[in-house]
C-alpha cells in the first residue's frame, strides 16, 4: 500500500486550519504536509492542537517559489494535494490585482508542474484536489438560488478571475496530460 504523504497548501488559514486539524486527526496514518507562506491571512495559533502530532509537517513557503514547492515534493515524497491556498479578498484584488494571479494563477501551475514532474505520469495512486469559490459563476442577489457546477462562469473581479484561469489550468492539466483533478467550488 502507498504511503500517502498529502500536501495541503494554504493549511494555516480560515478553511485550511480545520482541513489540516481534520485530517491530522482522522487520519493518524497518513503524513500531512502543511505549506503556508503565513501571509496576512495565515495564522499558526489555527494548529496548536495538531502541532506536535507525529504525522504533521509544517513548511513555510510560498506557492509561487517554484524550487521551494519543488524540494518539497521530493523532500516528502507527496502523493496528493489540496490546494487550498490563494489570495481571496475581493477588495484586495481590485487594488493589487497582480497579486492574485501570481498566487491563484502561477502558483496553482507551479503546483501541477511539481505534481506532474515527481508523479511521472503514475497517476493511479495520486490526485490533485483544487478547492476554488463559487464566485467563478458571478454574483448572486440576495434572492437567487446558489450556484451549481453547471453554471457558466462569469468571474467580476480579478480575484474571481483568477480563480476561474487557476479552475480552468487544473482541467487542461488533466485532459493534457492525465494528471488525476477533482475541483471544487465553495462560497466563501
Amino acid at each position: 500500500m502507498l504511503k500517502k504523504n498529502i500536501l495541503i497548501t494554504g493549511g494555516a488559514g480560515f478553511i485550511g486550519s480545520e482541513v489540516v486539524r481534520q485530517m491530522v486527526s482522522n487520519y493518524p496514518d497518513y503524513t500531512i504536509i502543511n505549506l503556508d507562506a503565513l501571509t496576512y491571512a495565515g495564522n499558526l495559533e489555527n494548529l496548536t492542537s495538531v502541532e506536535n502530532a507525529t504525522n504533521y509537517i509544517f513548511e513555510k513557503a510560498d506557492i509561487t517559489d517554484a524550487a521551494a514547492v519543488n524540494s518539497i515534493f521530493e523532500k516528502h515524497a507527496i502523493t496528493d494535494v489540496i490546494h487550498l491556498a490563494a489570495e481571496s479578498h475581493v477588495d484586495r484584488s481590485i487594488t493589487n490585482p497582480l497579486d492574485f494571479v501570481y498566487t491563484n494563477v502561477i502558483g496553482t501551475v507551479i503546483l501541477l508542474e511539481a505534481a506532474k514532474k515527481y508523479w511521472k505520469g503514475n497517476y493511479d495512486k495520486h490526485l490533485f484536489y483544487h478547492v476554488s469559490t463559487d464566485e467563478v459563476y458571478g454574483s448572486l442577489g440576495a434572492s437567487d438560488p446558489a450556484f451549481t457546477e453547471t453554471h457558466r462562469y462569469e468571474p467580476n473581479s480579478p480575484y474571481s478571475a483568477s480563480k476561474a484561469a487557476s479552475d480552468h489550468l487544473v482541467r487542461a492539466y488533466h485532459h493534457t496530460y492525465g494528471l488525476p483533478v477533482l475541483t471544487t467550488n465553495c462560497s466563501n
